[in-house]
């Protein structure tokens, strides 16, 4: 590369009383503090050991050592390791290709700032590549959270565009994440199949009786609250546990209960019936809620079966 093609990093890397340039792929120079990139790496401290065979600066006469990265990733990889403002990475390939060259130089510490850091700055990013990344670099804990993320997936496993990212983790892994999925799934839709779990008081609730009921007529002059049982439940509300029960096996969160369309068609046959009519929007309202709530925690009971990173196998 000439030199006129080379140029300086920007600040905290451009100081003049540097003892090291790293030149970037991309020509860009790096001028850096030896001591501070061998307390983070074992890999340059050895390095720095050894005689500097690299080109030299003309104007500093200070080594320069040509490397494998480019300028994005140095200046990233760089501000983890200098005692400043954290990077701000553009996209996820941008933090990969960091997170790659922290684990070729052997900087554990690096890689673990990152971590929480990724997580910060991708909050809405996709499910299925952050839950790739944790794999690959052994973020057990991040790989639980974002596996819950990958509950708003609809029939997760099920063929969609090629996705390149999954060559990053073993088949197991993938498959892990698969069965979490299911579990999941198997566990939101018995919360629908058996309302044990409801704590309120089904006198309550308008879906449980209903005098134009003729098998149910005798319940209204029950001295004792109704026993939840699907003998005891209106026909509309009973085919709407069924369904989003369905909803839920392939979908298990709460988004689910408040975007599906079982719920208005359930609504909407409950105001035909003058009995169910005044309380009906109410009391679905309060039962969508208390629903949703026992699906997030029967989920959040499902556990993510640990793996080994593919990071340790490499």
């Amino acid at each position: 590369m000439s030199d006129e093609n080379i140029s300086t990093a920007q600040a905290p890397f451009d100081n003049p009383d540097c003892d090291i340039i790293l030149r970037s792929t991309d020509g860009v120079n790096f001028h850096v503090f030896k001591l501070i990139l061998s307390l983070v790496s074992p890999v340059f401290k050895d390095m720095f050991k050894l005689p500097q065979t690299g080109l030299q600066s003309d104007d500093l006469s200070v080594p320069v050592i040509p490397m494998t990265e480019t300028s994005t990733t140095m200046k990233s990889l760089l501000l983890l390791c200098y005692p400043t403002a954290n990077p701000t990475f553009n996209s996820l390939a941008d933090v990969k290709a960091v997170l790659e060259a922290a684990r070729k130089y052997d900087m554990g510490g690096i890689l673990s700032r990152a971590r929480d850091l990724v997580m910060t700055q991708f909050p809405s990013a996709d499910s299925l590549e952050l839950y790739v990344l944790s794999c690959r670099f052994g973020w057990h804990h991040h790989a639980q959270t974002v596996a819950t993320r990958t509950l708003e997936i609809k029939d997760l496993g099920k063929p969609r565009s090629e996705s390149t990212s999954l060559q990053d983790i073993t088949g197991l892994d993938y498959q892990r994440l698969l069965i979490y999925h299911h579990k999941c799934g198997v566990a939101a839709q018995a919360v629908a199949l058996s309302l044990n779990w409801l704590m309120s008081d089904p006198s309550d609730m308008c879906m449980w009786t209903c005098s134009h009921e003729a098998s149910r007529s005798s319940l209204r002059h029950s001295r004792k609250p109704p026993i939840i049982s699907k003998e005891n439940r209106t026909p509309w509300f009973d085919e709407y546990l069924v369904s989003s029960g369905m909803e839920l096996l392939t979908r298990p969160c709460e988004s689910t209960l408040y975007e599906s369309e079982s719920y208005d068609r359930a609504v909407g046959k409950a105001v035909t019936c003058s009995e169910c009519l005044p309380n009906a929007v109410v009391h679905m309202t309060k039962f969508r809620s208390l629903f949703a709530a026992e699906v997030k925690k029967v989920v959040g009971n499902v556990r993510l079966k640990a793996y080994s990173p593919v990071a340790l196998l490499l």
